[in-house]
Formats: C-alpha cells, sequence, structure tokens
C-alpha cells in the first residue's frame, strides 16, 4: 500500500488499494441492500475511486507510452 503524509496533522495515512475499494464498495452494497438507499452516496463515491484508479492508471500507461516512441 502506498503511504502520503497528510499535510494537516503530520500524520500518515495510508492510500487505499484497489482490492481495498472493491471490499469497501462490497460492503457498502450490502448496506444498501439491507437498509436501503440512504447508503448509496458511500457506494457511489467508492465507485467514483475505484474508476479514478483506473483513468489514472490508463493516463500513466498513455503518456509513458507516448513517451518511449519519441526517446
Amino acid at each position: 500500500m502506498e503511504i502520503q503524509k497528510d499535510i494537516s496533522s503530520n500524520a500518515l495515512i495510508e492510500v487505499p488499494s484497489r482490492a481495498d475499494i472493491k471490499c469497501g464498495m462490497t460492503i457498502a452494497a450490502q448496506l444498501v441492500q439491507r437498509y436501503g438507499p440512504k447508503y448509496w452516496p458511500v457506494l457511489e463515491r467508492l465507485k467514483q475511486e475505484y474508476d479514478a484508479l483506473d483513468d489514472m492508471e490508463a493516463l500513466l500507461t498513455s503518456l509513458l507510452s507516448d513517451a518511449d516512441k519519441a526517446a
């Protein structure tokens, strides 16, 4: 897991992995199923984070591939 520094408190925080986010999404889905749509925003937020990882990885791959071709 990647570790980043939290500027506000100088404490180290862990960046969640794809597996961590997927686990959270599963738990959020169970909450929605059991307790209703009031937990839907949690699931949506986790989905955004999961998609952001995909977008970030795709962008890095594309940029690094372009850099390799230019070199």
